[in-house]
């Protein structure tokens, strides 16, 4: 216990203790406890209590940071002191006590018995000697809010379950855990409501709840996963994992802990893992939808696609309405080349405002075809640019089968999308709308015109660039000189969920720019840019200036010989011009550059270069240097 412990000890043993037999030789406690127990229970009816009860009263058994200031029964004050009088002394501890381990665990205690005042008090107390002490930080808010609500019985009172019975002789006298237990089972329900709110503060509030809860238990299972969960959600998947793991381990029979895991472990890219935790949770919940369309995500992304569709289906089947289960199999299906299927689950996406990007209601019907002469047919744009480029070429078989086509679209679109053939009118966005017959999202027209891979309209180029600005991105290459004019992309768009996997660090294309004879002109907006003013790669590139609009980076494009780009938006408009186009893309590609091929059914002067494995972006430079020492710039 302790010489705080023994500070309480009865007349009884005292006397027993003068017995000439008995020689206090070495560490007190030791003495009395352990050498000479049976002749002080035997002869002398001193009684020692359990060692359940002593546990109670433990304290650490090794002193960090050297000696322990005789602190050993302070955290046991909570046991014999009022909580009022607790309240009052803790200002006076000395800064050594504040810093000790003992007066932290004297805190906690003091939470598990609802005795928030002095909790209060001793956490402002470490707070004052140490304002850092981020446990003390975290837990004060707590105290003090539970102060306000409900102090605690102090020993003396009647207890509150009403018994009758003071309190220190009812529930007062249960063991530190057992309070605990009960505490903190109600503060993890008011955490986990607070936490389903889902906004910013209410989470920042049920985390607080959480470390309140792992302070007084730290093994407690529920506060550790969803402590594990809300680092999750702030992609926080280093902080998250070790929570997470340590409650499926505590408890292994929990489903949902799989499964939560299993989505941390994707985030670290350890599909791997994360598959076998996605497994773990169907065995122990066969029907658990979610936790199938994980495990068809996780399957994807290693690229078995086969296998990713058939898991899917299962969440389907579980869950007909199952949305983002649907739009998955619809991603899975194109990648794998089924498309008669795979553009009828596409349409999902009008169901999900955060996938159908500026989709609208127009007035009017739908347009389903078939295309009938003299007709107007409203298309609008409804995605990226990468999208926006790559359908805009079914304005042509609109026109081909005699329709009138309108594409709706915003003002930087504009000059591009005018020069399609089948074009007959732009409208654009926050003008009047013009006359038309129906309208329909720009990505529904494959499935209207039941494209197959047989039957991809890949006739290019149908952009044209005007002949103005033609002729000064002409003027602009011509100043290199006569070497190749190379265009180089190396980041596409940050809030992509998957842009951490397709766009790469200009860095990492350092060994392009040892190749002679290459003038290389950057394609690159947005905050990316700034990466070649910070690296080597400046005194190579040539940048492009801030602010270029799209049709003269299109203009650009039109005048180089070769475009090297991860980014899908430069791919598809290099592309659309009939560039030969060198496309860089991660081991899980977009769907509409399948798998297994090196070149695309979309664009006939498009090469695709593929990560053999997760992430490993050095062998793919290292094949676009060796094609480019060979002088190979052409499309195939």
């Amino acid at each position: 216990m302790g010489n705080g412990g023994f500070s309480l000890r009865s007349r009884k043993l005292l006397t027993a203790l003068q017995d000439p037999r008995i020689e206090l030789d070495g560490p007190e406690d030791k003495t009395i406890c352990r050498v000479f127990r049976p002749l002080l229970e035997q002869e002398h009816g001193i009684v020692f209590g359990s060692e359940t009860l002593a546990d109670a009263f433990a304290f650490e058994a090794s002193y960090p940071l050297g000696r322990p200031f005789g602190f050993h029964g302070l955290f046991n004050f909570c046991r014999f002191m009022p909580a009022e009088e607790l309240f009052e002394v803790t200002p006076l501890f000395s800064p050594e006590i504040a810093r000790s381990p003992q007066l932290l665990q004297l805190a906690r205690n003091c939470m598990a018995l609802g005795q928030w005042r002095a909790a209060t008090a001793i956490f402002r107390r470490i707070l004052d000697v140490d304002p850092a002490h981020a446990e003390a930080a975290a837990t004060l808010e707590v105290a003090s809010r539970s102060a306000a609500i409900a102090p605690a019985a102090g020993r003396n009172d009647p207890c509150p379950c009403g018994s009758g019975k003071r309190y220190k002789h009812c529930h007062g006298a249960a063991a530190t855990s057992a309070v605990a237990t009960t505490s903190s089972e109600q503060r993890l329900r008011e955490a986990m409501r607070l936490h389903q709110r889902g906004t910013s503060e209410d989470k920042a509030a049920a985390e607080t709840i959480y470390r309140e809860v792992l302070a007084l238990q730290p093994g407690n299972a529920l506060a550790q996963h969803f402590l594990g969960v809300i680092h999750y959600q702030r992609g926080e998947i280093a902080v998250a994992l070790p929570l997470l793991e340590r409650a499926v381990a505590a408890q292994p029979s929990e489903a949902e802990f799989h499964n939560n895991l299993g989505l941390a472990l994707a985030a670290a890219d350890r599909e791997g893992e994360a598959i076998a935790e996605y497994h773990a949770t169907l065995a122990l919940k066969p029907d658990h939808a979610i936790a199938w369309n994980n495990l068809g995500i996780a399957l994807q992304a290693q690229n078995n696609v086969r296998a990713g569709i058939d898991a899917f289906r299962h969440a389907l089947a579980l869950m007909p309405d199952f949305a983002r289960a649907r739009w998955n199999l619809a991603l899975a299906l194109l990648l794998d080349g089924q498309f008669a299927e795979g553009w009828r689950e596409y349409e999902i996406r009008l169901a999900l405002p955060e996938l159908g990007g500026n989709l609208r209601r127009f007035p009017g019907p739908v347009w389903e075809g078939p295309a009938r002469s003299g007709e107007t047919v409203l298309v609008h744009i409804e995605q990226g640019l990468g999208d926006t480029v790559q359908f805009a070429r079914y304005a042509t078989l609109l026109a081909a089968a005699g329709s009138r086509c309108v594409i709706h679209c915003p003002q930087a679109l504009e000059p591009l999308l005018a020069t399609i053939p089948g074009v007959a009118q732009v409208s654009l966005e926050g003008e009047p709308l013009p006359a038309y017959d129906a309208y329909l999202p720009l990505l529904s027209l494959p499935r209207v015109f039941g494209t197959t891979a047989q039957t991809i309209p890949a006739t290019v180029p149908y952009l044209a660039i005007a002949d103005a600005k033609r002729a000064v991105a002409r003027a602009r290459v011509a100043q290199s000189g006569a070497r190749r004019r190379i265009g180089l992309c190396w980041a596409g768009n940050p809030a992509n969920p998957n842009d951490r996997n397709r766009s790469l660090p200009l860095a990492t294309l350092a060994p392009l720019f040892a190749v002679p004879g290459i003038n290389w002109f950057s394609l690159q907006a947005g905050d990316a840019a700034a990466q070649l003013a910070a690296t080597s790669a400046a005194a190579h590139v040539v940048p492009l200036p801030r602010g270029t609009a799209l049709a003269d980076t299109a203009a650009l494009i039109a005048e180089l010989d070769l475009i090297v780009t991860c980014d899908t938006g430069i791919t598809h408009l290099a592309g659309a011009l009939a560039r030969p186009t060198w496309a860089l893309l991660p081991f899980a590609p977009d769907w509409r550059w399948q798998l297994d091929r090196d070149d695309s059914s979309w664009y006939p002067t498009l090469r695709l270069f593929r990560q053999s494995r997760p992430r490993d972006w050095e062998s793919v430079v290292a094949r676009v240097k060796a094609e480019l020492k060979a002088g190979l710039v052409d499309g195939r």
